[in-house]
């Protein structure tokens, strides 16, 4: 946050991605000597092709590419031979990983892979016995840390997960659903070509077991994101987030992958490379063709390293003949290209979008904003991403969280009701509790373009505007113009966004100017809808026999109801409110207006709101309900919330007249467990006091055969790099620049004029990388 504000955006993201990079080889390169007992030119070349993978990296995974780095540090941590120094080092980066990683993307996921490796690899390490105990000493001290936010959850979780109506579709088609997620996630994996290169080699005992980590990760994961998790239905989990084993199958295969390889390397038999055209033929099978590129690129790299190791043992000595410099060359131009098709994969996916930065120049959207900051309201987007609204404090309908709860997202279905044209939309949409999108495409995709350009032409037919104004809606924001919007909004503004606005760019005139400005730019339509219901108001409550019913009739009723009438299931009707509503009249309420209420001072944990009744009724905040919410009167006794039109709180006003309440949330467990998450940072930092001895280096064991340089001039290298480039941006040129259309397609030209600088950075590495060898 505070680099954000002296650094471009862009640079802050350059520097954590090259920091991935490096995070990633840096701990493969001391981790696989240390697990396998690989030589160090292995681990720097499978360090090498798994680091180049990360290029443009998820900036939330960070335990899959730092946890082999953590792996090593909680060795010197538990080990007798470390010094204070080493231990403190290793303890303080092992807690700045812990504090820079998410809680629900690391557990129980790493926790678990770490103390497999440790018990079934894991025997020879120094002071076995403290690293196991380590393993748990250091993952409580995770756990820890986060336990306010894991004990949120967890209070949450039944409000949430814990009542997630689940459909299952029945066993065959939850297997095809299955194993079209296996095709996909094999896919994903850019080294699965020296995954099948391995398959012979199962003879090995360490290659067997690390093949059984990968196909039980494989198997869990694709078990707990496919249907087929409907076969634990009804048990607790049926709602674990186990689907993320997959987060660790990166790791698992650069394991694999530096066995494979180490045996190739050291094994004079060349029957083994027929087994390898074969697996370069079975690649079409597992992606599309760009994806089959970097397989062969990524392969082509791994043989030509092995290539070079062989003739380096075999000589002991510089190696300047033609056979080593072919390789070399090979080496250089294998991983230039690599880079440079990893880089256009995540580019053109859509999860790169120069013009993103329109979300910066909304004036519209900040006056909106500011608005809301006083009297709290939501917004709709309709095909933009939400975060186009959230980066500005807006509080949307939809988007993405774990906090998503059942209730909240039955209101927004019944929102969103007339796109579902087909029941495997709307299974799909039940199916994805976290997820909470307005827009559905043929499926329930996750929406992750700042603007859906692949969505259909949007009109006011798309939702039921009464119900989605129920929910305190008062603004839509749209990437295109809404056909039919004239009967449900008042006001419609167009905000160009960052182009417009940007004076750099303004200077520019003419054509270029004008289409450089739109390039960066960030067009809304944005909507005021009309007679929309506040945050807070009064209402009549009216009796409903269960939840589902209290749930159709809002769906059905029109505004003019929804303003003066609230519902209730008998379930919903608390302790202290059931009585008092029991006796109150479940007809259609009279013409009487019911008072007026105002929020006189709004914050996350308190609410003040003032008003009058005219007779007793029910206060309605359209905010999720939780029994941790009371509202205080002036004389000072608590009334308990209740839930009503089956999300939101609802209070009791008994007395008719003037009345102040004051809204607080309360929740005392979670400032106490902030004691613990004190206790588990410390937790981390025991390690330093556990036994301390002569220093000794955990570096591996050196190679077998002494390291022979690789002699490649600088010349040789850069052109290497610039013939990659050329071939890359001719094929790009041809084959991809005019083949698609959209928004997504305005960023090809920047591609094409930045990734071969990328291919040609990456060969001058390698010449140095190829010193090492």
């Amino acid at each position: 946050m505070l680099l954000a504000g002296t650094l471009p955006l862009w640079t802050l993201s350059l520097l954590w991605n090259c920091g991935q990079m490096f995070l990633a080889g840096y701990g493969l390169y001391r981790f696989l000597p240390l697990l396998l007992g690989t030589s160090r030119r292995m681990a720097l070349l499978v360090a090498s092709l798994v680091s180049l993978t990360w290029i443009s990296g998820n900036v939330h995974f960070v335990m899959s590419y730092a946890f082999p780095a953590v792996f090593v540090w909680c060795v010197e941590l538990f080990r007798r031979g470390s010094t204070r120094r080493t231990k403190l080092k290793a303890a303080s980066l092992i807690a700045l990983m812990s504090l820079l990683s998410f809680p629900v993307l690391t557990l129980p996921h790493f926790p678990v892979l770490h103390l497999a490796l440790v018990l079934l690899l894991g025997r020879h390490l120094p002071d076995f016995r403290r690293q196991v105990a380590g393993v748990f000493l250091i993952w409580t001290a995770y756990v820890l840390l986060y336990l306010p936010s894991i004990a949120s959850l967890f209070l949450y979780i039944p409000y949430t997960q814990r009542e997630w109506d689940f459909r299952y579709p029945g066993l065959l088609m939850a297997l095809v659903d299955f194993f079209s997620w296996l095709r996909g996630r094999l896919a994903d994996q850019q080294l699965i070509a020296l995954l099948l290169l391995g398959l012979p080699f199962l003879s090995r005992r360490n290659l067997r077991i690390s093949y059984a980590f990968l196909l039980a990760m494989l198997v869990v994961a694709g078990v707990f994101t496919s249907d087929l998790k409907g076969l634990f239905q009804g048990s607790f989990l049926l709602k674990m987030d186990l689907f993320m084993f997959a987060n660790c199958l990166g790791i698992v295969s650069a394991i694999i992958v530096a066995q494979v390889l180490e045996v190739l390397a050291v094994s004079g038999k060349r029957t083994h490379w027929y087994w390898g055209i074969g697996v370069v033929a079975l690649l079409p099978l597992f992606g599309a063709a760009h994806k089959v590129l970097v397989y062969i690129c990524i392969f082509g790299a791994a043989l030509a390293g092995v290539a070079l190791m062989r003739i380096s043992m075999q000589s002991g000595a510089p190696v300047r003949d033609k056979s080593g410099r072919r390789w070399a060359i090979a080496l250089v131009v294998c991983l230039a290209a690599a880079a440079m098709l990893v880089r256009q994969q995540n580019m053109t996916s859509g999860m790169f979008a120069p013009y993103a930065q329109g979300m910066l120049g909304h004036k519209d959207l900040s006056q909106l904003a500011a608005t809301g900051a006083k009297e709290p309201f939501r917004v709709a987007c309709v095909d933009v991403h939400p975060a186009v609204a959230q980066n500005l404090g807006l509080d949307t309908v939809g988007g993405k969280s774990p906090l998503f709860n059942k209730y909240y997202k039955e209101l927004v279905r019944e929102a969103i009701r007339p796109q579902f044209s087909k029941p495997s939309q709307l299974q799909a949409f039940d199916n994805l509790w976290r997820q909470l999108y307005l827009t559905r495409l043929q499926i329930d995709l996750d929406q992750r373009s700042w603007v859906l350009d692949k969505a259909p032409t949007r009109s006011v037919a798309d939702f039921n505007w009464d119900a989605l104004r129920a929910m305190n809606v008062t603004h839509v924001i749209a990437s295109r113009e809404m056909a039919g919007m004239d009967a449900v909004a008042e006001s419609h503004t167009i905000s160009a966004g960052y182009g417009d606005e940007t004076p750099l760019l303004a200077r520019f005139g003419g054509p270029f100017g004008n289409k450089l400005r739109d390039r960066y730019s960030l067009p809304l339509h944005i909507y005021t809808l009309k007679d929309t219901l506040p945050r807070v108001y009064l209402a009549t409550p009216q009796i409903q026999e269960t939840r589902d019913e209290a749930l159709q009739a809002l769906a059905q009723s029109d505004m003019t109801a929804l303003h003066r009438r609230v519902f209730v299931a008998r379930e919903d009707m608390g302790e202290g409110a059931a009585e008092w509503l029991g006796l109150q009249p479940e007809t259609q309420p009279g013409a009487a207006p019911l008072g007026e209420v105002r929020i006189s001072s709004w914050s996350p944990d308190r609410i003040v709101m003032e008003g009058t009744a005219a007779r007793p009724c029910v206060l309605v905040a359209a905010n999720n309900f939780d029994p941790h919410w009371t509202a205080i009167g002036p004389d000072g006794l608590k009334i308990q919330s209740f839930r009503v039109n089956n999300a939101w709180q609802g209070y009791a006003i008994e007395q008719p007249g003037p009345f102040h309440l004051e809204l607080t949330y309360s929740n005392p467990l979670i400032w106490r467990l902030n004691l613990a998450s004190l206790l588990g940072l410390g937790l981390m930092f025991i390690g330093v006091l556990w036994g301390r001895g002569q220093e000794t280096s955990l570096a591996a064991a050196p190679d077998a055969q002494p390291f022979g340089l690789i002699h490649l001039s600088w010349r040789t290298a850069l052109l290497s790099g610039c013939a990659a480039a050329l071939v890359w941006a001719l094929a790009f040129g041809l084959f991809i620049m005019n083949k698609h259309k959209g928004p997504q397609a305005e960023s090809f030209a920047y591609a094409l004029a930045t990734i071969p600088a990328l291919g040609v950075l990456v060969a001058c590495w390698t010449r140095n990388l190829l010193r090492r060898f």
